[in-house]
């Protein structure tokens, strides 16, 4: 049995609708609307996707999208890319499907540039490691939106700056920062030389209290981190970095991630491998 499309009037929504028999009343379902970032996506049998989003009102959400790989969905191209989404979403019992979608806005330029391209997805792609669903947090939906508008804003060149900035501002959020102004085992105030990364306490050791196991850092790489925590995108975005602390800032973000994913993210090596600092 085909499905029945309609354009919801007024709303701008593209809807897919189940077709109701004749005779028959339509079965309600509860819905609700909300704003999102898609975060990513999956195949599910031939003509279906999976979408997963990050909401303003609810958090991150999976919805399956019915038809949304046929050529003829009017749906999938509102949903292509970075942007924010307005969406309508039919609760299910075992899974939510979505009734509707309208672009608010796009990110398109975002993809003119492989730079740029890679630490949006690789940005996104943290959101996803390290959020649960339906915990929401408007915070979170606020950042991703800021990061796609910095890197759409023109960010060749300096893309990795952006990323980092915006995945310790993420962990800030989450109650996950490491400690960057004093020591994590005397809590007297960083030196300038000498410090090194626990990641078992969660952040910097003065010289005096440094474990032998624990990561050297410069103190040009302790000051980006703080620089990269403290400022909005578009200023960090105007960072520079000299090769050897965007090597050590690379290395300290993967450890900082893997200190609450117990695994490497392959959303880093994607980025590593495409950015250019």
């Amino acid at each position: 049995c085909s499905e029945w499309r309609r354009e919801s009037r007024g709303t701008g929504f593209i809807s897919i609708l189940n077709p109701v028999p004749p005779g028959s009343r339509p079965r309600s379902m509860p819905t609700y609307r909300d704003q999102a970032i898609v975060l990513k996506t999956s195949v599910v049998r031939d003509a279906d996707r999976r979408y997963t989003f990050y909401t303003r009102a609810h958090g991150k959400v999976a919805v399956l999208a019915k038809g949304s790989r046929r050529s003829k969905s009017k749906m999938s191209p509102h949903l292509g890319g970075f942007g924010v989404v307005d969406i309508m979403v039919a609760k299910g019992k075992r899974i939510d499907r979505l009734a509707g979608a309208s672009l608010a806005r796009s990110f398109g330029r975002v993809l003119d540039d492989l730079d740029t391209g890679a630490a949006a997805q690789g940005f996104l792609l943290v959101i996803d490691a390290l959020t649960k669903q339906e915990l929401p947090d408007e915070r979170v939906f606020d950042l991703a939106a800021a990061c796609l508008e910095t890197l759409d804003a023109g960010a060749r060149g300096n893309a990795g700056a952006i990323f980092h900035a915006a995945v310790l501002q993420l962990l800030g959020i989450l109650g996950m920062a490491p400690e960057l102004e004093d020591c994590v085992r005397c809590r007297k105030p960083l030196p300038q030389t000498g410090v090194g990364l626990s990641i078992v306490r969660g952040g910097f050791e003065c010289g005096r209290c440094r474990a032998p196991e624990s990561v050297a850092a410069s103190a040009d790489t302790v000051k980006v981190l703080r620089f990269l925590v403290r400022q909005p995108l578009p200023i960090a975005a105007r960072l520079r970095f000299t090769p050897g602390v965007h090597r050590e800032v690379l290395m300290l973000t993967d450890l900082f991630l893997a200190a609450h994913l117990d695994r490497r993210l392959p959303a880093l090596g994607y980025v590593r491998e495409w950015t250019r600092l």
